[in-house]
């Protein structure tokens, strides 16, 4: 917007030019006579607005529509003033009408270039019967008014028109930028992906022998003690602990890249969700949390998808790191699409902090109890599969997230 505005004051300054050197022909060489001093107060006031928006908006940041739509108004205002004073309709510079439209049409939402188009068609209408007729100028009837009127409705035509398909255009270019950016966003999203698969598939293999290295030491303690028996319950926790990691470390190198993890495993979604909330308890033994399950139709069946099973569970994690009682889950699910909702009573979600969770890397948590990566990796996973995912404050408290996935990529056949 801020280019429009320039090239804006630019064109209003070459007018200004064109404008004082025609009435100077037209009065000292024609000796075509008009009122001077207001066509000069016009001129004069006209060209210290321009100066003043263009000291006063250079600055800014953001140009507004309110603050293009004035300016253009301003033109058109100014523009009737001098046609006023200089013979009315049949002064040549009647078609600089069409200026203000373009430039609206090409900046402005549609609504702003409606009302520009009939401020202008309207001011052109006026003039045709209001105005100051030029000493030394006679208009014949027949021809020439045939002529004006014809001028007049080519102007109302090319108006139209002009406001119709610039507007469209302009719209349509602005839609391609956005998909362009949008574009550039999710490529950038994907490097991160893809950056975030090989560290985890690196990881998972560097992490393989020490923990193979704990299990054979956990072993061989649980040989050495077993007549100790509080410490061989301890040693037999850390060794299924041990256990799961390998596990978890194994899926994680075995998965990488895919997007369904059980290949043709088939399950109904309220199992399926049962699972999911079975498998995040193991590992979150310590919270206090409810569930209810609301179907809508009959319940279908789904093909298993761990990136999908991962994505939830690191959301239920979320609630549970920013929980201090209890957490609240809602399952609803059709035919075509299914639900989750997970609700805690934690602090809420600081408003600065909003557009960051998802979109990128980030965490309020310390650096010690999380990354930030686990929510930024759901976004991505449910943005995938067309679903989506929306983190608000929850109106008693806490934070709100609410899980939309369609079932369609899921769907057993």
């Amino acid at each position: 917007m801020h280019l429009n505005l320039g090239y804006l004051l630019l064109i209003r300054l070459y007018s200004i030019s064109g404008q004082v050197l025609a009435l100077s022909y037209m009065y000292f060489y024609i000796g075509i006579h008009f009122p001077v001093k207001p066509v000069t107060l016009v001129i004069v006031l006209l060209s210290l607005f321009t100066a003043y928006s263009w000291l006063r908006y250079r600055g800014l940041k953001e140009i507004t529509d309110r603050i293009f739509v004035t300016q253009l108004m301003i033109d058109i205002c100014a523009l009737s003033l001098l046609i006023y004073y200089t013979g009315g309709s049949i002064n040549p510079f009647i078609s600089f009408f069409i200026l203000p439209i373009i430039f609206a049409a090409a900046s402005l939402r549609p609504a702003y270039t409606f009302v520009i188009t009939l401020v202008a068609i309207g001011s052109y209408s006026a003039l045709m019967f209001l105005y100051v007729p030029l000493d030394g100028v006679h208009i014949h009837q027949g021809g020439t008014q045939i002529h004006l009127w014809g001028m007049w409705f080519g102007f109302i035509l090319t108006a139209s028109l002009v406001a119709y398909f610039v507007a469209r255009i302009s719209s349509t270019v602005r839609q391609q930028d956005r998909a362009l950016a949008e574009a550039r966003e999710e490529a950038l999203r994907a490097d991160r992906i893809l950056a975030l698969g090989t560290l985890a598939a690196g990881t998972a293999h560097e992490l393989g022998t020490p923990l193979s290295t704990m299990a054979v030491i956990t072993g061989e303690l649980l040989n050495d003690y077993q007549d100790d028996k509080e410490l061989s319950n301890e040693l037999v926790l850390l060794k299924e602990q041990i256990q799961r990691c390998k596990t978890i470390l194994g899926r994680m190198s075995s998965d990488a890249g895919q997007s369904q993890a059980d290949t043709g495993r088939k399950i109904k979604v309220d199992s399926y969700i049962q699972e999911i909330i079975n498998n995040w308890q193991q590992t979150r033994s310590d919270i206090d949390f409810d569930i209810k399950l609301k179907p809508s139709g009959e319940t279908p069946n789904i093909i298993v998808d761990q990136t999908l099973t991962s994505a939830i569970i690191n959301i239920l994690n979320n609630a549970a790191d920013a929980s201090s009682k209890k957490i609240h889950i809602i399952c609803s699910w059709s035919n075509t699409s299914m639900d989750i909702e997970v609700i805690d009573d934690g602090h809420g979600i600081k408003e600065q902090h909003q557009p960051l969770l998802g979109k990128s890397i980030f965490s309020t948590k310390p650096s010690d109890q999380g990354l930030g990566i686990g929510l930024f990796l759901a976004e991505t996973t449910l943005t995938r599969m067309g679903g989506k995912i929306s983190l608000n404050n929850n109106k008693d408290g806490g934070a709100h997230a609410e899980i939309s996935i369609p079932l369609a990529p899921l769907l057993a056949q």
